[in-house]
């Protein structure tokens, strides 16, 4: 038995483009993190930490 060689099976595979759905989820992802990032930029900003 031979074993397939991973580095060719790689570069046979067609490139398949996002569908719109992945489109809108990566959006919805990345602006969620950015809002969220900034919401905790915000209220560290007025509410720092005291150790």
């Amino acid at each position: 038995m031979s074993s397939p060689d991973l580095k060719n099976e790689i570069n046979a595979a067609e490139v398949e483009p996002l569908l719109p759905i992945e489109k809108k989820l990566i959006g919805w992802s990345l602006g969620l993190g950015l809002a969220l990032l900034a919401i905790l930029i915000t209220v560290n900003h007025f509410v720092p930490i005291q150790l």
